[in-house]
């Protein structure tokens, strides 16, 4: 931790839904035909049948939430369809119950289920096409799993119906949030012999960014110091980080979260043009503690040791 690396350190060291009709704006002309000046802006046909998705949406999450997947096979047509991963198609409501009979079973605690509307559509009279993306979270909000599902609705007899759903599974690593690492947010220290790093996170002004800053000292000197931010890319879903070196170094990461640990894949230039990678590992132990380590290091591509996990605590505000 308190060699050069230290620039990479991060500053010291198949589940249900099928759509609900809340779109965002850039689907509503999709869902409700081009308009011409003169047509109204809404369709009063369309709103109905967005209503009727809505309480489709709610009655199968109501009989997710109740793990009962009669009621949930009880929405689809007789011979509904599902394809998983475009893996082999499981058809018609008694194979589909089993399917969800099945996962049920297998399904541990109880996970809530989000829903994330991306698009949902009137191809007919009678037929609409939902997109979303969905997300089995835990009890502390961490997302176990997710998907992206496209289905098929029907309305038959009056209702709509699920008939055909195409799913795929989605890198729940695109679903951290920039305020699960608030626990970051105050002032570190860890120390050996003869060296001690302290860091600093805070906020900036719209919780937009996590800033930080860190020093390295011998004895009373300073003899390393840079910042670093903390951000979400929002066009790929993944937080990163990017450091600055007061030497000239410079490096960047991208975050990923296990429960309590955060792996960063983490890439960067030293002062003197040698390329350093490295993924380093946070274990947020309890508020005041964390455990920070440094695995497949790689100096201009030359192995370098693994260090052991460090302790790094928390300090008190000063009175």
């Amino acid at each position: 931790m308190f060699r050069k690396s230290v620039l990479f350190t991060g500053l010291a060291l198949a589940v249900l839904a099928v759509a609900c009709p809340r779109q965002p704006p850039s689907d509503r002309v999709a869902a409700d035909g081009p308009r011409g000046p003169g047509t109204p802006a809404k369709s009063p046909k369309r709103d109905a049948d967005k209503q009727a998705i809505d309480k489709l949406t709610k009655d199968m999450i109501q009989a997710f939430e109740n793990r009962d997947a009669a009621a949930v096979a009880a929405h689809w047509t007789a011979e509904g369809e599902f394809v998983r991963n475009d893996g082999e198609p499981i058809r018609g409501q008694a194979e589909i119950q089993k399917g969800y009979a099945d996962f049920f079973k297998k399904l541990k605690g109880k996970p809530k289920l989000e829903v994330q509307v991306d698009g949902l559509r009137f191809p007919s009279a009678d037929t609409a096409v939902s997109e979303v993306t969905l997300r089995l979270k835990n009890d502390e909000g961490e997302v176990m799993a997710s998907s992206w599902r496209n289905a098929l609705l029907v309305r038959e007899g009056g209702e709509w119906k699920i008939a055909m759903v195409r799913e795929w599974d989605r890198d729940t690593g695109l679903d951290v949030s920039l305020q699960e690492l608030e626990w970051l947010i105050g002032t570190w220290q860890a120390a050996s012999k003869d060296r001690q790093v302290t860091t600093s996170y805070e906020w900036d002004e719209h919780k937009a960014f996590i800033r930080g800053k860190f020093t390295v000292k011998e004895g009373a000197k300073v003899i390393e110091s840079g910042t670093q931010m903390i951000g979400k890319d929002n066009a790929e879903g993944a937080i990163r980080s990017w450091v600055f070196q007061s030497d000239g170094g410079f490096g960047g990461g991208v975050w990923t979260r296990e429960g309590k640990k955060w792996n960063v894949d983490v890439y960067g230039v030293m002062a003197d043009g040698r390329e350093l990678t490295a993924t380093s590992i946070y274990v947020h132990v309890d508020p005041n503690t964390y455990t920070w380590q440094a695995v497949g290091q790689a100096l201009d591509g030359v192995p370098i040791a693994d260090t052991q996990p460090i302790k790094v605590t928390k300090q008190k505000p000063a009175k």
